[in-house]
This record gives structure tokens, C-alpha cells and sequence, in this order.
């Protein structure tokens, strides 16, 4: 566990009433709409986050890294949950009843105030999707979706004496493409014209990011798309 939200008692707290449970790849760990009687943390692996539209597609918002959580809005509230999360690969996770976070401890933090912001960087999740969803083109929302996951990641990769911020094997173009609103085919055109005009390369199933500033620059439909 290492989300800031957590000062060391109630890490200590969560530990105490969490389960570690395993998935393989693909393998669900919610539903959108299923009660949402768990938060969930992930310890290895990436999970990914998805939600159905009003029209029933279905866009994929979020992938979360090891160390972070997911499932805050729903045990906020004591609801259910907003989204739906699935394994990438093989994932470990602790998973901590909803009813921790309403207990009373205590010390100058609450798990209800820890909950507090986990939920504020989920709602700035939100944000920066709908906005990106609301991009006029496929590569201002491709640029967009890179960019907001490399920074969610924090991934970087050695490209010929350059460290470079990069997306690893985990994030597919299906991936990419349900992030972006287009299919794995333009998706892929996208990124080939990219990588000619040296925005980008693709190496050992990774994708380097090699000039971000001509990516925002796309994303803000300033750039040649």
C-alpha cells in the first residue's frame, strides 16, 4: 500500500481487515452496478477501468498501477460502483470491507477522510476523460489518452541515450481505442503516421512517447492531425 491517502495508522488499520486476492488475466473483479462492499488496492499487476455509456458503449477511463486503488465512490456512499475493473494479466490485490471506511478511529484522520481523497483524484480522472472524450478528432483524444496514462503510470523507457516516457505491453491499442472513441485499425494508422513524424516509437511492444510537447499540441488540435 502506497497511496498518500494513507498516513501510517490507518495504513496499519486497513492492513489489519484486508484480503489479498488473485486474478488472472481478463478475470472480473466488479461489475458497474454491483454493490460496492470493497475498496480495492492493487499490490501487483494493472487493473483496468471501464464504464458503460447511456448509448451502451462502453469506454475504458482509467488502467490503475500497482500501489493505487479503485472502487472509492461506490464505499463512499455505500452504494454501488460506478465503473467495472478486470484483471490485465495476472493482478494481486487487497481488498478492504466497505464498512472500515465509516468506522471511527482515533488521531487526527479518519478512513472516511482517507476515502475523502482518494474520491477527489477519481472525480479528476473523470474530468480529464470527458474532456478528452469530447476532442473533435481520434488522434486529439489518442494524444490526450497517451499523455493522461503516462502520467497515471509513470513509466519511462532508455531510447537511444534518452529517457522517455512509454506505456509498457499492458496497454494495447484495443486499449487505446476504447480510451480514444476508435477502433484498433485507425488507432494503429494513427500511431504509424506518429511515428514518421517522430512523435512517437514502438519498441518491444512499448510506446515511447518521444515528443510530448508535439502530443499536447495534437491534443489541442493545434498540431498537424
Amino acid at each position: 500500500m502506497e497511496n498518500d491517502a494513507f498516513d501510517p495508522n490507518l495504513r496499519q488499520l486497513f492492513l489489519k481487515n484486508a484480503t489479498r486476492n488473485v486474478y488472472t488475466n481478463n478475470g472480473v473483479i466488479y461489475l458497474q452496478e454491483d454493490r460496492a462492499d470493497k475498496l480495492y488496492i492493487v499490490l501487483s499487476g494493472y487493473v483496468r477501468l471501464s464504464y458503460i455509456m447511456e448509448d451502451g458503449s462502453t469506454i475504458l477511463y482509467a488502467i490503475v498501477p500497482p500501489g493505487q486503488s479503485f472502487g472509492e465512490l461506490g464505499v463512499y456512499d455505500w452504494s454501488v460502483y460506478m465503473d467495472s475493473a478486470t484483471a490485465i494479466g495476472d493482478v494481486s490485490v487487497f481488498s478492504v470491507r466497505a464498512e472500515v471506511f465509516h468506522s471511527d478511529i482515533s488521531g487526527n484522520s479518519s478512513p472516511k477522510d482517507a476515502l475523502s481523497t482518494l474520491i477527489v483524484d477519481r472525480y479528476k480522472t473523470f474530468i480529464d476523460v470527458t474532456r478528452c472524450l469530447h476532442l473533435s478528432n481520434l488522434p486529439a483524444r489518442l494524444a490526450a489518452s497517451l499523455l493522461r496514462l503516462v502520467e497515471s503510470l509513470g513509466q519511462t523507457t532508455d531510447y537511444r541515450g534518452r529517457n522517455c516516457p512509454s506505456l509498457g505491453a499492458m496497454v494495447t491499442q484495443s486499449d487505446l481505442g476504447a480510451m480514444a472513441r476508435g477502433t484498433r485499425g485507425n488507432v494503429n494508422r494513427v500511431l504509424r503516421k506518429w511515428i514518421l513524424d517522430g512523435l512517437v516509437a514502438i519498441e518491444d511492444r512499448k510506446i515511447i512517447l518521444l515528443d510530448p510537447d508535439g502530443l499536447e499540441l495534437t491534443a489541442l488540435n493545434v498540431g498537424d492531425n
